[in-house]
């Protein structure tokens, strides 16, 4: 399927449970959403549109915005490829798929009142800002509930020095940062602020 691309977006496609799926994925949004096509006994499609996210993560929106048009675009080219009505039906993007994908983290608990106080989300294979994307999109529900503050935490960049390896980090929750580089010494500095601000003595 020749579909001309926004720049950043690619795709990919793939066989799902028998039909052919079209994943969509932006540079630094990371996965947006996938159009599976299955086939019908009569002979016409059907596209299942799907945008990557929980719904209530506001991430979601932004990629569905970049989505939409594209999903539309793959059904105006199938029905001039296959014919005028060839497509049986097809789910605007509206519902977004959920997840089971297990991410390895780290709960932080204060040392004084016990309750949870900062969550890290290891990941360990992100390259791109796409890719942690894809880990704030997989981890959303999880630090919604527990509503403390969130980093993503890449793999070290460049040689290994210990405490000193430049690392990059992304803050997701309660605000959402930028990607920036820093070291183990200077995010524990940070963490320990935060965890020395946590609660106050009694």
């Amino acid at each position: 399927m020749n579909i001309p691309m926004p720049p950043g977006v690619s795709f990919r496609k793939e066989v799902l449970q028998g039909n052919y799926a079209y994943i969509f994925r932006h540079f630094e949004l990371g996965d947006l959403g996938r159009i599976v096509i299955q086939g019908l006994p009569n002979g016409h499609c059907y596209l299942s549109c799907e945008v990557s996210g929980d719904p209530d993560d506001p991430m979601t929106a932004v990629r569905k915005k970049i989505f939409k048009p594209l999903s539309e675009q793959v059904a105006n080219t199938m029905e001039s490829l296959l014919g005028n009505g060839s497509l049986g039906g097809a789910i605007p993007p509206s519902s977004p798929r959920s997840t089971t994908e297990i991410v390895e983290s780290k709960l932080i608990s204060c040392e004084r009142c016990g309750r949870s106080a900062a969550l890290l989300i290891f990941a360990d294979d992100a390259k791109t800002p796409g890719d942690f994307e894809d880990y704030a999109r997989k981890m959303f529900h999880k630090y919604k509930e527990l509503d403390v503050p969130t980093w993503i935490i890449g793999p070290p960049v460049g040689e290994l020095a210990e405490s000193r390896t430049p690392t990059q980090v992304m803050k997701v929750w309660p605000s959402r940062d930028d990607i920036v580089t820093t070291t183990a010494d200077e995010f524990n500095a940070e963490l320990d602020a935060l965890l020395d601000k946590h609660c106050s003595c009694v």
